[in-house]
């Protein structure tokens, strides 16, 4: 699920019942937690020893991986291409912010944007209400329904 190699950050995958497989790249601390995994060891894959808990967890885990914007790809060669050459996708940054107190922050920016307005600075919160912070400093809209949020894939 989650692995740790250059940086900064890692990554974290999970394979839907649907197909294909969820991907969230630079995960910091607060997405870790968030997700529940290992700030400091890869967490591998669960077990298919029992298939139904296990699709079932798994699920529970691409539904979490989809409230902070992961990426779906359609297949393992579809993301290993993407990471090849991302700027044939043109995909946009999300940034996503869950306050204690409901509703969800979202950031959706450009590579270039995020380079002029210092969006690194999302990383450096130790929590997820700093990290809701910094996306509203950043000109972050609020969703008071998350399910309002277009940017969000949401179960």
């Amino acid at each position: 699920r989650a692995e740790f190699a250059l940086g900064p950050g890692g990554f974290v995958r999970g394979w839907p019942s649907k197909g294909g497989l969820y991907v969230l790249d630079r995960v910091f601390g607060v997405e870790l937690e968030y997700l529940g995994l290992d700030r400091f060891n890869n967490t591998p894959r669960p077990s298919i020893s029992d298939p139904d808990a296990s699709a079932e967890e798994e699920e529970m885990h691409c539904n979490k991986m989809r409230q902070l914007g992961a990426i779906w790809h359609k297949s393992e060669a579809h993301y290993r291409n993407y990471k090849i050459a991302p700027e044939l996708y043109d995909m946009d940054i999300k940034y996503a912010g869950w306050p204690a107190g409901g509703g969800v922050w979202m950031l959706l920016t450009s590579e270039t944007y995020a380079r002029l307005k210092g969006t690194a600075i999302i990383h450096n919160a130790l929590n997820m209400e700093e990290r809701c912070k910094a996306i509203e400093k950043l000109g972050g809209r609020f969703y008071e329904n998350p399910r309002d949020c277009p940017f969000l894939d949401l179960p």
